[in-house]
């Protein structure tokens, strides 16, 4: 487990630099997600040490959310505020998440008919 860790902390320490370097908008977390998913997807596999460390932190998520959702009641005026534009933000990009989400199942389920024909 420690090794499991241990990479996930490479990686998002990896991010945190790139980040930092290049001085990018994109918080370091998610360029360090960004590149553990290609480092995955080149190995075709993921080993037992990160997956038993990834469980475990999947079991305690609800904990690592608790100090956004403190934050977020830090800033209930400035939210009160704009409330109108969250709003519609969510609403607009959950309803392009679906439409874009069910255009790719399609063509993939489409595709995956293909193959079965031939």
């Amino acid at each position: 487990m420690l090794k499991g860790i241990l990479t996930l902390l490479v990686f998002q320490f990896v991010g945190e630099c790139l980040a930092k370097l290049f001085m990018l908008k994109v918080p370091g977390a998610i360029i360090g997600m960004v590149l553990l998913l290609f480092f995955l997807i080149l190995r075709k596999q993921s080993f037992h040490a990160l997956d038993t460390s990834v469980f475990w932190l999947l079991r305690y998520l609800p904990l690592f959310i608790l100090p956004s959702g403190v934050g977020i009641i830090t800033q209930f005026d400035t939210i009160a505020h704009e409330a109108l534009a969250i709003v519609c933000a969510l609403v607009i990009g959950t309803f392009i998440s679906l439409g874009v989400s069910a255009k790719i199942m399609d063509s993939l389920i489409a595709k995956k008919e293909q193959n079965h024909e031939h």
